[in-house]
Parts: C-alpha cells; structure tokens; sequence
C-alpha cells in the first residue's frame, strides 16, 4: 500500500464502521490494516495528522482500547504535540485516554499539570459531547486521587 492509498482508507472510514450491532462493520480490522501499512512506509510520521483526523470525525466511536491508532501513533516520534491540538480542536474518547495514558506514564510536574489542564478544559466544553467530557472528568477525578495516593506514600 502506498502512502495515498493509506490515507484515502483513514479518509473513508465512517461511524457505521465502528458499530458493533452492524455485522458488516470491519472498521477495527480496517484500522489495522491501514496502520500496519504505515509503520512498513519511510516516515510515518507524516501520518500523525491523518490518525489524529480520524478520530476527531468520530468523537464518540468506540476506535479500541487502545486500538491501532493508539498503539501506531505511541510508535511515532513527535505525536504529542498533535495530541494536543487535537483534543483543542475537537476532544475524542480516544484522544483524552490518551492524555490520560501520558498522565499515567508521570511526566514532569509541568507537563502533567499542562495535560490536566487540557482534561479539564475539556471537561467544561458544551461544544463535545456528555460522554467525552464526562471521560476528561473521570480521568481528572482519577488522576487527583492518584496524586494524593502518592504523595501519602513519601
């Protein structure tokens, strides 16, 4: 598969792929057949954008968990910045578990404090959905009580 043909299968995939009471959905298998096919081209990176494109056109989809374009994007160098951007532009289910994937990882009190203030942003937003912002909600609440257990400990 060439690049372009890559990202015309990202392009196409719809909500009705990802619908689990559709027998004819194979969006998962699809996903990761297409990202497969990424990591075997020169730069994918150049793909952060697209995987990112896909989930913002389908905030509410059940895309995995974690799912191909979390495991492919958690292989590229550099996806953070994109993740970033893309749950400003447009917060997916996907998008702000990943967040909270990086939060979980403890990064430096900076940029932890930078990912929560993302998750709550989020979490205010009446333009996304209940289900997602009530996911940046659960992970802030999650990520309070996890600090507290931690500094309990030292």
């Amino acid at each position: 598969m060439t690049y372009e043909e890559i990202v015309m299968g990202l392009r196409s995939l719809q909500e009705r792929d990802f619908d689990l009471n559709n027998t004819d959905a194979f969006g998962n298998e699809r996903l990761y057949e297409l990202t497969q096919g990424l990591l075997n081209l020169h730069s994918p990176e150049r793909s952060i954008p697209e995987l990112f494109a896909v989930m913002e056109r389908m905030p509410d989809a059940d895309l995995g968990s974690p799912g191909p374009l979390v495991h492919t994007l958690e292989k590229l160098t550099g996806y953070e910045t994109e993740l970033v951007e893309s749950v400003r532009r447009r917060p997916a289910l996907l998008s702000v578990w990943m967040v909270n994937r990086i939060l979980n990882s403890n990064p430096q009190e900076h940029i932890r404090e930078q990912y929560l203030t993302l998750l709550r942003d989020v979490e205010q937003r009446r333009d996304v959905s209940k289900t997602v912002r009530k996911d940046a909600a659960d992970f802030v609440e999650f990520q309070a009580r996890k600090g507290q257990e931690g500094k309990a400990m030292r």
